[in-house]
């Protein structure tokens, strides 16, 4: 039973390792970089239509969220099932990254590819996260949300080690790709589906999760259930943590999405120095997140969040308003790194100690739905901040949201 034990939590923190890949090259280091400087050619232009996209698709998820993890909810393996469907649809479409030339007249394309890649990945997230519960006891949560973040820094050095040194750096690269039409950089985009891929699959064959079917659900039954885990006569405690994720999820997704823009816009990174501070921000984030892990355990899932958010202003108001030379803002990214995947394991932990087995599903849809339903605001009050005045009050903009959710989570309960 031990050793079944470890397994299924390897597996589960393998899905993680998986799918960062996406967030590191497509989200915010390689491909949003290419596309702001090489497609739209003003990176300050191509940051604030990037930010929009991402808003956008966090209004789509947000909407649509709640509702897919309830249907999941009545299928039998319906979280697996669907994780397999919108993995497999995730990485077709960011196969299209390729066909993305750097030429203004595929802005557009560009941007559907991203809309459509980013939502699929999202929404497999949903039933991922809904899946802790189901690969952990409880009294060991936080350690295998961890492991889970952990394994996942961990894993994308190997990649961006690779991007660099067989696509980026060489003048022949790696199955002479043509550097002046950026075919080394669009080609990452297959990397990041065959490590995808591979990693993916003992989770979704694997994983055992067997669920009962609800039956009798009619969509305003399932409007109720959904609606019932958040209000009952007055916020629940899950509604008000969700309220509070809200907020500092939005100022997450402009840190995650605009990291490598806003470091070649504002420092003057190029792709191999953006490259070698990934590497570097994962490996100090893996530590990070492994002792994350052991704290919240050890402690409060809130504790550790507060204590993240409260880190992550002081850093936006470094980052925006002193630091000066790339190697402050290098430092300044190390000690984002430490927290950012800590708030996001923590958050996960909170959220599956807040719901009962067969709301896993809906719940975890809440959960996107709270990290996305107000997601246009943060891209979009940075875009536009961006758009008005510079990257760096864009960024500074974001800090707002970080106090909200720090004042509304300072409500929430304890959970043990």
């Amino acid at each position: 039973m031990v050793i079944f034990s470890i397994m299924k939590k390897f597996i589960y923190a393998l899905y993680d390792l998986a799918n960062s890949s996406y967030s590191a090259i497509v989200i915010t280091f390689v491909i949003s970089t290419y596309f702001a400087r090489q497609i739209v050619g003003d990176i300050q232009l191509g940051a604030a239509y990037w930010q929009w996209t991402a808003g956008l698709c966090g209004l789509l998820i947000a909407i649509s969220g709640p509702i897919l993890g309830e249907i999941a909810d009545r299928k039998k393996n319906g979280l697996i099932y669907f994780l397999r469907l919108f993995t497999f649809l995730c990485l077709f479409l960011t196969c299209l990254f390729w066909f993305s030339k750097p030429n203004p007249n595929f802005i557009i394309f560009t941007l559907i590819v991203f809309f459509l890649s980013n939502y699929c990945y999202e929404i497999a997230q949903i039933y991922y996260n809904s899946l802790l519960k189901q690969s952990s006891e409880d009294k060991d949560l936080g350690k295998t949300s961890g492991f889970g973040f952990g394994l996942g820094y961990l894993g994308t050095v190997p990649v961006l080690l690779f991007v660099l040194y067989f696509f980026i750096l060489p003048e022949q690269t790696l199955f002479d790709l043509d550097k002046t039409n950026f075919e080394n950089v669009r080609f990452t985009a297959f990397i990041v589906v065959i490590w995808f891929f591979i990693f993916s699959l003992p989770m979704l064959f694997k994983f055992s999760s067997s669920k009962p079917i609800e039956k009798n659900s009619s969509s305003g039954g399932m409007i109720k259930k959904i609606f019932e885990i958040i209000w009952q006569k007055k916020f629940t405690q899950t509604g008000k943590f969700l309220l509070a994720r809200m907020l500092y999820a939005d100022a997450l997704i402009v840190l995650i999405s605009g990291g490598g823009v806003y470091a070649t816009g504002v420092f003057g990174f190029d792709f191999k120095e953006i490259l070698q501070m990934a590497i570097a921000a994962n490996l100090v984030a893996f530590v990070g997140v492994i002792i994350g892990g052991y704290f919240n355990d050890k402690y409060s899932s809130k504790k550790i969040i507060l204590i993240c958010i409260g880190a992550l202003i002081l850093c936006v108001i470094f980052s925006s308003l002193i630091a000066q030379t790339k190697t402050e803002f290098f430092i300044c990214v190390m000690i984002i790194s430490i927290f950012l995947g800590t708030i996001q394991s923590a958050s996960r932990v909170m959220m599956s100690l807040l719901l009962k087995a067969d709301n896993s599903g809906k719940g975890f849809g809440l959960y996107a739905f709270s990290g996305r339903i107000t997601s246009f605001l943060g891209p979009l009050l940075v875009g536009t901040m961006t758009f008005m005045f510079s990257q760096r009050i864009g960024l500074l903009s974001c800090t707002l949201l970080f106090v909200l959710g720090f004042l509304l989570m300072l409500r929430v309960q304890e959970v043990e």
